[in-house]
């Protein structure tokens, strides 16, 4: 079996499994915010409990009794789980921080919206009281008028400005937009708002991290012991042709 290729195996092992505790740790410590150093002193020796019981249980499984051999594939299930919770608070924190402008900006710009809403339905509710006056009170309609233009001018001058106002923030929602950008266009395609998006996005990466950490460290002990079992039949293929009855002949020939 190819070096490199175990080599490589062993790099994506140990790569993807600390980027898993780091990413765990961190999300746990923010989790439990009041005793962030114990918490990551514990996380981080639960995680790499887990991973050398994986390759204790692949190379002895057959060996150890069987409360034991079920009681650590129990606690290696919920160090997946505690990891897969850390990994989630973790990404699901560094949305919030990126998106939290964005939100508060979206939220006032919404805000804007249904003020202008309002201002056009007052600005409706004036003309058209001002309509359902019939043409033969045509003095009537023109003191209405006149009395209510100042209103209904105000009401548009408001209008005006709350337009200008949704404009501008728009303009500055646009590098906020570029940051999480992909998780915006993914909402405008699936028709659905950028929160849920994100949130199917981060269980697919938690459903992935963590059993493929597990995966490889099954892998690379798999190797290693296909490596030792080829590594030792060649010892004996090599010490059975020094005694073999072929180079005995050939020394006696010689």
């Amino acid at each position: 079996m190819s070096r490199i290729y175990i080599y490589s195996l062993l790099i994506a092992t140990v790569f993807v499994s600390a980027t898993g505790v780091f990413f765990s740790v961190s999300g746990l410590t923010k989790l439990f915010a009041g005793a962030t150093i114990s918490v990551a002193v514990m996380a981080t020796s639960l995680e790499f409990s887990k991973f050398v019981i994986v390759g204790f249980l692949y190379r002895y499984f057959g060996h150890i009794h069987k409360p034991l051999r079920a009681y650590l594939i129990f606690a290696v299930s919920i160090l997946m789980v505690i990891t897969s919770v850390g990994i989630y608070g973790y990404l699901s924190n560094a949305y919030q921080v990126s998106a939290l402008s964005l939100h508060k900006d979206m939220s006032a710009i919404e805000n804007l919206e249904r003020e202008n809403d309002r201002v056009q339905n007052q600005i409706k509710e004036l003309r058209s009281f001002i309509d359902t006056i019939p043409n033969s009170r045509i003095s009537r309609k023109f003191e209405f008028q006149k009395n209510y233009q100042p209103q209904i001018e105000a009401l548009r001058n408001r209008s005006e400005e709350i337009i200008e106002e949704i404009q501008d923030k728009q303009q500055a929602l646009l590098p906020l937009q570029t940051k999480i950008g992909p998780a915006v266009y993914l909402a405008k395609a699936f028709g659905t708002d950028m929160d849920t998006v994100v949130k199917y996005l981060i269980l697919i990466f938690v459903l992935v991290f963590d059993p493929l950490a597990v995966s490889l460290v099954f892998c690379l002990n798999l190797i290693v012991r296909l490596r030792e079992k080829y590594r030792g039949n060649e010892v004996k293929i090599g010490a059975r042709s020094l005694t073999s009855p072929v180079d005995h002949r050939y020394n006696k020939a010689s």
